[in-house]
C-alpha cells in the first residue's frame, strides 16, 4: 500500500514545531524539511485548524504545539498519567474546602486546564478542561512562572493583558508578586482572572524536583476566605501528588501568619 506523502509531511512539520520551543517560521519549515512553502502553507492552515499548532507570535508568525497535540503526545489520560495519579487527591480537597479543584500545565505560555473536579453542591460554574488563558492572572499561572525563569522572561517581554481591574499587568509588580509565590509556596489569583473569584494554587513537581503543573482551588471571593487554612491544605495535597509522581524533595511546612 503506497504511503501518503501529504500524510508523512504533516507529520514531519509536527515533529520539526514540537522540537522548536521558541516557535518557527513557514520558511523554515519549508527549508528545514526540504519542501515548497506552498506545500508547506496550505497543511499548516489545515493544522491551525484542527489547534494541531497554533501561531505563538503574530508578528514574527511564529508556529508552536497546539493543545491538541499537546494532549495527544503526553497521553493525559493514560493509566500512569498525573491526572490519574492525582484524582483521588483532587477529590478529598475538593469534599474539605467544597470548591472547585483544578489542575493546571503551561502550553505555549499559558495555562492549560488538564482537569477539574466540583462538588456537587459547588455555587458557579467554571471553565471547561482544555481551556487556556494567561498565565500572571491566575494562581495555577503564577506557581509556574515563579519557578521557570526563562519562561517568565519570555512573558514579561510580552504585553500582560489586563483581565479585569485587579490584574497585574506591570512586569515589576508581577516579578514582585512571582517571589512571594517562591517564599511562601503557594499563590492566589484574587479576582485577577474573574471578578468574583478567588483561587489557590501550588506547584506540582516530578522526581527531577521540577515544576511540571499546579493545584489549585477556586471559590467566590469573599473577604471571610481563611486563605492561610485553604493554602496549607492547597500546598499538603499538591505535595501528595508530587510524591506520586517522584518527588523527593523537600517535607510540606505548613504557612504561619
Amino acid at each position: 500500500m503506497a504511503t501518503s506523502r501529504s500524510a508523512l509531511r504533516t507529520i514531519h512539520i509536527l515533529e520539526l514545531i514540537s522540537n522548536s520551543p521558541k516557535g518557527i517560521t513557514l520558511s523554515e519549515i519549508a527549508a528545514g524539511l526540504h519542501i515548497p512553502v506552498t506545500s508547506v502553507n496550505d497543511i499548516v492552515k489545515a493544522l491551525i485548524e484542527t489547534e494541531m499548532i497554533e501561531i505563538i507570535d503574530e508578528r514574527s508568525k511564529l508556529y508552536g504545539i497546539g493543545v491538541k497535540a499537546y494532549y495527544i503526545g503526553n497521553s493525559f489520560i493514560s493509566n500512569t498519567s498525573l491526572v490519574d495519579k492525582a484524582k483521588p487527591i483532587v477529590e478529598e480537597l475538593a469534599s474539605q474546602v467544597t470548591k472547585t479543584v483544578f489542575i493546571g500545565k503551561e502550553v505555549n505560555e499559558k495555562i492549560t486546564y488538564i482537569y477539574k473536579y466540583e462538588p456537587k453542591d459547588t455555587l458557579i460554574a467554571t471553565c471547561p478542561i482544555g481551556s487556556r488563558t494567561f498565565l500572571h492572572t491566575t494562581s495555577l499561572g503564577k506557581c509556574i512562572l515563579a519557578n521557570n525563569e526563562e519562561l517568565l522572561q519570555r512573558v514579561i517581554s510580552k504585553e500582560l493583558i489586563k483581565k479585569t481591574p485587579q490584574s497585574i499587568t506591570e512586569p515589576a509588580k508581577l516579578i514582585e508578586e512571582l517571589q512571594k509565590v517562591r517564599l511562601k509556596g503557594y499563590a492566589v489569583d484574587n479576582r485577577e482572572q474573574d471578578d468574583h473569584l478567588f483561587c489557590i494554587g501550588a506547584p506540582i513537581y516530578d522526581r527531577n524536583n521540577k515544576v511540571i503543573a499546579a493545584l489549585s482551588i477556586s471559590g467566590l471571593y469573599s473577604e471571610k476566605t481563611n486563605v492561610e487554612y485553604e493554602a496549607n491544605l492547597v500546598r499538603e495535597k499538591a505535595q501528595l501528588i508530587s510524591k506520586k509522581m517522584g518527588y523527593m524533595g523537600r517535607e510540606f511546612e505548613p504557612v504561619k501568619g
